[in-house]
């Protein structure tokens, strides 16, 4: 087979040609402007004529002391309380979690590419009222046949109504069993990519198991016990869903 240069690469023609201005598509001098472009060179044509009418660079004028002033209040992270020493999981306790977390999600994600097989799976309908939400989580497990028919919104609204009932931890506590299990499964159910209200609900999750993970008083014997569920939404947040700077 006979190979072709194209351009040679060190020949002058070619350092001229190579610039952002050189036209990558040549047009025979035989094609006419139309209104309404019938073919390929027409409509690019049209487009470099349109180019010519425009600036080659735009600027946009903002007046910033005016911005300042108008800025009420700028954006502020909530403070994320490190774990003590003692408590902190290892990089290598938390490269298990994250690594049986992302096994779980290639089950689910094999389990949703065969939903049309799967004909336990239901849509739920659930009303965003918390005392609808207490009832629900109270009175089902978070199996893969229930959890698996909810959509985003209905996903994101229940995590925000767990997120929220952390609150109700008393201090020196950790999450109940049935909570904790519901946002695992949550978690093992986010599709992504991630939509920016979900980030914003996994930072608040992160933040929220930081926060009462630090009314733990770590001299209790079982204070390693209690922390652990909060490290490891605090670990799959960061680590899982790519919020490093939460990260323990």
């Amino acid at each position: 087979m006979t190979e072709k240069c194209i351009i040679d690469v060190k020949s002058k023609e070619a350092l001229e040609k190579d610039t952002l201005l050189f036209p990558c598509f040549q047009i025979s001098n035989d094609v006419q402007l139309k209104d309404v472009p019938s073919t390929g060179e027409e409509y690019l044509l049209a487009v470099i004529n349109e180019r010519r009418n425009c600036q080659m660079v735009t600027k946009c004028k903002i007046d910033c002391s005016k911005f300042a002033q108008n800025q009420s209040e700028f954006v502020k992270e909530i403070p994320h309380p490190k774990a003590p020493d003692h408590l902190k999981p290892t990089i290598e306790w938390q490269n298990i979690q994250v690594a049986d977390f992302s096994d779980i999600r290639l089950y689910i994600s094999r389990l949703l590419d065969k939903r049309s097989d799967w004909p336990q799976i239901r849509k739920l309908k659930v009303n965003p009222v918390n005392d609808v939400w207490i009832n629900f989580f109270d009175n089902h497990e978070p199996t893969l046949s229930c959890i698996l028919g909810m959509n985003y919104k209905i996903l994101d609204i229940g995590l925000e109504y767990l997120i929220e009932s952390l609150n109700d931890i008393e201090p020196g506590s950790t999450i109940p069993y049935n909570t904790g299990q519901w946002i695992y499964a949550i978690l093992a159910c986010t599709r992504q990519p991630l939509l920016p209200n979900t980030v914003s609900i996994l930072r608040n999750l992160a933040r929220r198991c930081a926060e009462v993970r630090s009314h733990i008083n770590p001299e209790e014997e079982n204070s390693m016990e209690l922390v652990t569920p909060f490290n490891i939404f605090i670990c799959l947040v960061s680590r899982y869903f790519g919020q490093f700077d939460l990260a323990d």
